[in-house]
């Protein structure tokens, strides 16, 4: 045993948050098939059987990274997490999932690893940020605001994809076309697209109510 172990004894979350921080960036840079318990010791400091009392197997840590991954959604913007009940408003939706996971280049790192390894397990907490978004898909088209004839399932894919597809591409896209590409206008385009297809008119929504700002979001 190590001199730091008593300490990360005394401490375990300092410790699994040492463990998270550094099995996050190796299973992101590597994938979980390259990466092995020894790596993330080496690279945390921390034993490899206090990792194993901590997260009992190296599928349990994996688990555990994606859990951390996801809700960092919910910490950095709590109000929009809670507010099942309200209608959405697809431009700081839109905007919301833009900058959570724009700003966490490891999510996007790890989703194309799960891809390539084949890898079509449910990410824990996934299905609550989807539930939060089809619930207030369904709160407004009860209020009129989006045709009812829409799937909220399918919408909600929708939004998700035209973010994933976009944070993933965009380097490409700017290399393609230039500097003009930018994530503000794609946005803006996004939003008139949808908002238009996504409403009883065909016009751009102008009575979806404005949502209150998380103090680390927008």
């Amino acid at each position: 045993m190590t001199l730091e172990d008593p300490i990360r004894v005394r401490d375990p979350e300092a410790t699994r948050e040492t463990v998270l921080v550094a099995a996050e960036r190796l299973f992101a840079e590597q994938g979980f098939a390259n990466t092995s318990l020894r790596d993330i010791s080496a690279a945390s400091g921390v034993s490899h059987p206090l990792i194993h009392h901590h997260f009992g197997s190296k599928e349990g840590l994996y688990q555990a990274v994606k859990r951390r991954l996801v809700e960092s959604y919910a910490e950095r913007f709590p109000h929009a997490a809670r507010a099942v009940n309200r209608p959405l408003n697809l431009g700081s939706e839109l905007r919301r999932l833009m900058a959570y996971i724009g700003d966490n280049p490891l999510l996007l790192r790890l989703c194309a690893w799960t891809r390539l390894e084949g890898d079509r397990q449910v990410w824990p907490g996934e299905p609550d940020i989807f539930e939060t978004i089809r619930r207030r898909i369904e709160v407004s088209q009860r209020r009129k605001l989006i045709r009812e004839d829409l799937d909220p399932s399918y919408l909600t894919i929708m939004l998700l994809g035209v973010v994933f597809f976009w944070l993933d591409n965009r380097e490409h896209f700017a290399h393609r076309f230039g500097a003009e590409i930018n994530d503000k206008d794609y946005l803006k385009q996004v939003v008139e697209i949808l908002d238009r297809g996504m409403n009883l008119g065909g016009e751009v929504a102008t009575d979806a109510p404005d949502e209150p700002s998380d103090e680390a979001g927008e």
